[in-house]
């Protein structure tokens, strides 16, 4: 998609888990392309989180894009 702005590199997906630890929460950011790729990071970790946090990747909220989007539907 030529309309996606991201964050990290060309990932589209970031995930937030929140582990317990001994000296509190510990929160480890991941970077995905896929959302189905989360899957194989909690399964992979070293422990199941506590909390699981996915938001979109962007630096505009979206709004570059919809407002893309509702240009190509005005021009029909």
């Amino acid at each position: 998609m030529s309309n996606v702005v991201t964050l990290h590199g060309d990932k589209r997906w970031k995930a937030v888990l929140v582990s317990a630890h001994q000296n509190g929460p510990v929160a480890i950011e991941h970077f995905l392309e896929e959302i189905s790729e989360l899957h194989n990071v909690i399964e992979h970790g070293p422990e199941y989180p506590d909390q699981c946090m996915v938001t979109i990747n962007r630096t505009d909220g979206g709004e570059e894009q919809n407002s893309q989007e509702k240009a190509r539907l005005e021009h029909r």
